[in-house]
């Protein structure tokens, strides 16, 4: 398998996991593990815009700010620039490290990509492939983040739907038992609600399912 066909699967998966409402959040640990494997690194991860802004001294908001990839760095050489990265990434047994911008639907970086290895440099067309998957990823992200606020919103919306149409159905009950029009029957509801610090919903639902009984108090 080429790597082309190699870059096509990997971005299959990660576009099976952005439409997985569960799996959505692991998104960007899924893009690292994606570009470990196409390109063989000895590691690899996404560090957000917000996060990077807390490690000051390091190539994470360098490469942010900078809005430019940062290739086959030499950590052995970069001690004394970014003690912490490098010590760490070191300590990992990584020897080279790549950090490329990510970035938001405005063009904006949002996230460093950092790619790993071991005493091997990345070719050009290995760091475009890479690019080009992490890229995609933030479409991905975007593109999930939309949809679960619009199911939210559509989610927000049945439920009201749902409660305005038990508290009619209790109306029309009471207006019934009570010999009343559904305004006074409607003020029975709301008068029980709030004398026992209750959902009106929750209310008209017991009031539908015959769990609850009211007289013409408005305070049941």
């Amino acid at each position: 398998m080429d790597r082309e066909q190699q870059w096509i699967r990997s971005a299959f998966r990660l576009a099976a996991v952005a439409a997985d409402e569960a799996r959505a959040p692991s998104l960007l640990r899924q893009l690292g593990h994606e570009c470990a494997e196409l390109l063989q690194l000895s590691g690899a991860g996404v560090m957000p815009a917000e996060a990077a802004a807390a490690h000051s001294g390091e190539p994470g908001p360098e490469c942010l700010r900078g809005d430019r990839a940062l290739t086959n760095i030499d950590l052995r050489e970069q001690g004394a620039r970014w003690p912490g990265f490098t010590g760490r990434a070191l300590a990992d047994g990584h020897t080279l490290a790549t950090l490329l911008p990510l970035h938001d639907s405005a063009g904006r970086p949002c996230a460093v990509l950092q790619l790993f290895s071991q005493e091997r440099e990345l070719s050009d067309a290995q760091i475009e492939s890479a690019q080009r998957l992490g890229e995609l990823a933030m479409v991905l992200q975007a593109q999930s983040e939309e949809l679960r606020g619009h199911r939210e919103t559509v989610g927000q919306l049945s439920r009201a739907l749902d409660s305005r149409i038990v508290i009619e159905q209790a109306k029309g009950m009471l207006a019934e038992q009570l010999h009343t029009g559904t305004g006074e029957a409607f003020g029975v509801l709301r008068g029980h609600a709030r004398s026992h610090r209750l959902k009106l919903a929750d209310v008209a639902r017991a009031v539908v399912d015959r769990e609850l009984r009211l007289d013409a108090s408005p305070s049941g």
